[in-house]
């Protein structure tokens, strides 16, 4: 399985042809290009250049499904994940599942695959609409309803084209609705026909999946709502969960990575180079397991098996996409200030100083003064907004009342934001 049917000449003049194609529409023509070429192709290259796609895929927000043959859909996927693990293993290509968004919802590869994947952030969560990446399988297979191949140079991404991808539609068998798509990656020069037929396979197991699933998939959605950005609240299906503060990190951890972690890992980030015995962990989990079910936190690897909210993966895709009020609509408090897990404070310290740095550059008023309510000490935000705002700004009494006000610099949050951590905009601006 896997292995290409053309010769290596063959493949290559085959890459040469639609490279010079590909330049001549993208940067020489304006968009202009031979009608010999397919028409498919040559339509979304055409929607491409029309909607300015920016030709690189961005981290989505982690949202619950927004519809019931979407949420039936995640739930397939995580029932065949053992299959499509073992295929790709066999395989030696990627195998994705994405929902009808055009979000990677599931992606099983091997090590080296992943990897590879990982530079075009092939993975969960990651968008692929032909307006965020233009041209590619998975898009067109969602646009038409019929499964698709896009061979390597007609890409419209550059950095896609070391690749060859095929797409097939899932649908729900009993509503004919179009839910998603299973898209199938490998290296440029692998034009075996096992493409498609790999990617319809794994269709047919989600479909079969979706069906056996039923009504009942989609009358007890598994949500899990987990709260960082201030005071810690998870809620399962929207009733409250007890946790420890303990028990809390491995439920924040674990929902930052749907496809899960190792012992090893999990313990790694969790407890960092601190000397704690793996048993320890191990009666953590145990006590986790019983509050929120077998079937909710599953092991090998661990990970939560529900519909993760998590308001710390919002504000990382909110801060990619530089929407800075939506960030500040996330925040009611510092988030986890007394926790130890380096893995967790990396992840909080990212966001605070790419929030903090966004305003800096911004300076506007109104965000500073929301800003404040949850960092009142950090004068330099409001000095920068104050002397940015234009004369006549309503917000600037409220500023300098602000300023005046100011706490000293809580010990917490300071000690998070070290030179060394990277914000969203660069280089961590000085205190």
């Amino acid at each position: 399985m896997g292995r290409p049917t053309a010769s290596g000449e063959e493949m290559r003049a085959l890459r040469d042809e639609w490279a010079t194609h590909w330049t001549t529409f993208f940067q020489m023509s304006g968009g202009q290009a031979p009608p010999a070429l397919p028409r498919g192709i040559l339509d979304s290259w055409c929607r491409t250049v029309a909607s300015a796609a920016p030709l690189t895929t961005r981290v989505a927000a982690r949202l619950p499904a927004d519809s019931e043959e979407g949420f039936v859909l995640s739930e397939a996927a995580r029932h065949v994940e053992p299959s499509m693990r073992e295929l790709s293993s066999e395989s030696g290509y990627l195998i994705a599942i994405a929902d009808a968004a055009a979000t990677l919802i599931h992606v099983s590869a091997g090590r080296e695959m992943l990897r590879r994947a990982e530079h075009v952030n092939a993975v969960p969560d990651s968008v692929w609409a032909e307006h965020v990446m233009g041209t590619n399988a998975l898009a067109l297979a969602l646009r038409t309803g019929r499964p698709a191949r896009v061979f390597a140079t007609q890409h419209a991404a550059q950095q896609l084209h070391d690749w060859t991808c095929w797409a097939v539609p899932v649908h729900h068998r009993k509503t004919g609705a179009l839910c998603g798509v299973v898209n199938i990656a490998a290296p440029w020069n692998h034009s075996s026909p096992m493409g498609t037929a790999l990617a319809r396979s794994v269709s047919l197991m989600a479909e079969d999946t979706m069906d056996r699933l039923g009504p009942s998939a989609r009358r007890e959605p598994r949500r899990l709502s987990v709260r960082l950005l201030g005071p810690v609240r998870v809620a399962l299906r929207g009733t409250p969960v007890q946790l420890s503060p303990r028990q809390t990190e491995i439920v924040a951890i674990l929902a930052m990575r749907p496809e899960g972690f190792s012992f090893d890992e999990l313990h790694a980030h969790l407890y960092g180079d601190r000397r704690v015995a793996a048993t320890t962990l191990r009666v953590e989990l145990s006590k986790l397991r019983a509050i929120l079910g077998d079937d909710l936190l599953v092991s090998r690897p661990y990970r939560l098996n529900a519909q993760v909210d998590l308001d710390l993966s919002r504000a990382l895709a909110y801060l990619a996409a530089g929407d800075t009020r939506q960030v500040l609509d996330l925040f009611h408090g510092e988030p986890l200030p007394g926790s130890t897990s380096p893995y967790l404070r990396e992840v909080c310290t990212h966001v605070c100083v790419s929030l903090r740095n966004r305003l800096l550059l911004t300076g506007c008023t109104g965000d500073a003064l929301r800003y404040a309510e949850i960092f009142p000490w950090d004068d330099e935000v409001l000095r920068t907004a104050v002397d940015r705002a234009p004369q006549g700004d309503p917000n600037i009494p409220l500023l300098m009342g602000r300023l005046s006000a100011a706490a000293s610099p809580a010990p917490t949050l300071r000690q998070h934001l070290r030179r060394t951590v990277g914000g969203q905009d660069g280089t961590v601006l000085s205190w």
